[in-house]
């Protein structure tokens, strides 16, 4: 793929197939500082909506990569490196962007902001939205989540429902789960009254599977995992590892599509093959390379090895 400066990928997404990620906000700049947040801490928390990267901008790198590259993708995705919500022009850029393609779009979003009525408005031509709500007692939420000051749990679950009042197409609300954090039966008995509200077409759970911001953000057992399953009902499941057969991407620098990937999360290098479509053997010399030369570095979890940036990254 060639040289963007907001579009990154595609990359495998347990979700969502071969994902094209397009950021809409600065690394890091967010309404909470998750534990188990797998691209590191937060940098700059807040509620402040502004055009944090200009909207004809981003609309020129998809209309580029529409026109020039387009190798196969699943969805794009506003998401990345922050809340995409945050941008204050997110309404233009998702009109914009389906006045290009059929392609589905979805936005990955923590959800906080939905109280807003001027977000909820803003998100109602996505095809798909990806709410998350790890927490649903405040103590739950201030623990797992860290959010801005002026955030409550209560508000932000009432934005979730109006929002579902109004949106017609998908709502897929994700909660993550760590080990004695937001698992005990009070949490989950509060979290299923909210999803009664909220009514998602689909739940999915997750847990820790990549390094998380906090060491000490520690995963939930299968064998618990499907407790929480079996518990909150026929449209929850569990989500699986990407398993599709990618494409290969086409007129792409290597080392440059690992270090725009790795910028945005840690990977291994089996997520790397299968969201670039090359073979682990193919991609080993260059990560190797980026690992001696100090681009990159690795660290294990649960006695796997991941991939991350290492120093700062200027990427074009």
């Amino acid at each position: 793929m060639k040289s963007y400066r907001y579009l990154y990928g595609p990359v495998p997404s347990r979700r969502l197939g071969r994902s094209l990620g397009i950021d809409l906000v600065p690394h890091k700049i967010c309404t909470y500082d998750c534990i188990y947040c797998q691209i590191g801490k937060t940098t700059q928390k807040t509620i402040n909506r502004k055009e944090y990267v200009p909207v004809q901008e981003i609309l020129g790198e998809v209309r580029r990569f529409l026109e020039e590259d387009h190798p196969p993708v699943d969805y794009l995705s506003l998401g990345g490196s922050g809340e995409p919500t945050l941008h204050s022009e997110i309404g233009r850029i998702i009109k914009g962007i389906k006045e290009m393609t059929s392609i589905p779009l979805t936005v990955i979003t923590n959800g906080a902001l939905l109280y807003e009525q001027a977000v909820r408005e803003d998100l109602l031509m996505a095809d798909v939205v990806l709410p998350s709500l790890d927490a649903v007692s405040p103590d739950g939420f201030e623990k797992i989540n860290r959010p801005y000051p002026s955030l409550s749990i209560e508000r932000i679950i009432d934005g979730l429902v109006e929002f579902r009042k109004i949106f017609k197409g998908k709502i897929w609300l994700e909660i993550l789960f760590c080990k004695g954090v937001n698992d005990s039966p009070e949490e989950l008995d509060k979290m299923k009254k909210a999803i009664e509200r909220i009514q998602p077409d689909l739940i999915h759970l997750n847990t820790v599977v990549r390094p998380p911001s906090e060491e000490w953000a520690m995963a939930l057992s299968q064998k618990e995992m499907e407790e929480i399953r079996t518990f909150l009902g026929e449209r929850a499941s569990i989500i699986s590892e990407f398993d599709r057969h990618p494409s290969f991407l086409t007129e792409r620098d290597i080392k440059d599509e690992i270090l725009k990937i790795l910028k945005r999360r840690p990977l291994s290098l089996a997520d790397l093959s299968r969201g670039m479509g090359l073979s682990e053997k193919e991609l080993q010399n260059h990560i190797e390379s980026l690992v001696s030369n100090g681009n990159i570095k690795m660290r294990t979890f649960k006695g796997l090895a991941f991939y991350e940036a290492g120093r700062e990254i200027e990427l074009p």
